[in-house]
């Protein structure tokens, strides 16, 4: 009984392992699938990476075409602009490109002709040659006329060129030998003579040409405009006793007595000094201190010492 049910297990057991020949032919079996699923995931990777290195190469070779286009395009304006240049320069520094016509504008108290003359353009030199020279025309022109703040010259066209100027401004006159000159408003006198002055600026009478002209100049310069412009005449009365006195003749009908050296200082008082005075007019006298003297009564000081002195008839 007991060997029965041995025998009977050991068949149970042989008919669900199987033989030994069996038992090899499955796991031959069993290795040739894995190594199929494992070439097939290998061909997969590999196809996935020959597909898209491949699909890359498309793109790149899609950029690279676009590049091309972009750059021929490129070169294409390049030289458009490069060869429109070249034609212009040549033509510029041929002989056809000399200056013909000379154009200036913003000139008032300077004569046309004058900057001209002083900016030495001739038709012997192109155009383009007269615009890159344009800093050592300005300086020809500034130390020629010393009206004259700043010139630029630029292009009117193919043959002609235009000098842009803008001028010191005149501040004053200094009148001396029937003439007039323009006193600038960085202090220089310019040497053009005029026959009447323009403008209402102050006149600077009875002044030579020296020193105490130059300090005068000075002291004017630190006035304000107000000032300035409220100034009818500035006369030089020296003496040997007091060879600084000067006299200013206002706008308004009154005189300052003052001296060189403090004229400056002691004239930006005259505002205050006239609102107090009213509607008097006299002579203020800015030498020493400040006093009035209203004209009426100088002129009967003055008629009272001439009777004074008058020797009787018999």
């Amino acid at each position: 009984m007991v060997f029965g049910r041995i025998r009977q297990k050991l068949k149970n057991k042989s008919s669900s392992e199987g033989t030994p020949w069996q038992r090899a032919t499955a796991e031959l079996e069993r290795q040739r699938k894995e190594q199929e699923k494992l070439h097939t995931t290998k061909k997969s990777g590999m196809q996935f990476f020959l597909e898209g290195k491949k699909a890359k190469k498309k793109t790149s070779k899609h950029l690279s075409e676009s590049a091309k286009t972009g750059n021929r395009q490129g070169y294409f304006v390049w030289y458009g602009i490069f060869l429109i240049g070249a034609i212009g320069s040549g033509f510029l520094i041929s002989p056809y490109g000399k200056v013909k016509d000379i154009y200036v504008e913003g000139a008032e108290a300077v004569p046309e002709q004058s900057i001209i003359d002083a900016s030495r353009l001739t038709g012997k030199l192109t155009t383009l040659g007269a615009v890159w020279n344009d800093e050592k025309i300005n300086a020809y022109i500034t130390n020629a006329l010393p009206q004259v703040k700043t010139a630029e010259v630029t292009l009117r066209g193919l043959n002609d060129v235009t000098i842009h100027v803008t001028e010191h401004e005149t501040i004053a006159y200094v009148y001396s030998d029937g003439s007039y000159y323009n006193v600038l408003e960085n202090g220089t006198v310019a040497d053009t003579k005029l026959k009447v002055p323009i403008g209402n600026n102050p006149i600077i009478t009875s002044f030579e040409m020296n020193q105490n002209l130059d300090d005068l100049l000075e002291q004017y310069l630190q006035l304000t405009v107000s000032v300035q412009n409220s100034i009818s005449e500035i006369k030089y009365t020296g003496t040997e006793e007091n060879p600084y006195a000067i006299t200013v003749y206002m706008n308004d009908g009154n005189e300052v007595k003052a001296i060189l050296p403090s004229f400056a200082e002691k004239i930006l008082y005259y505002p205050d000094i006239v609102s107090q005075l009213g509607e008097t007019k006299g002579t203020i006298d800015l030498e020493v201190g400040v006093y009035f003297t209203p004209f009426a009564q100088s002129v009967e000081e003055g008629v009272s010492a001439s009777a004074d002195s008058a020797t009787p008839t018999e």
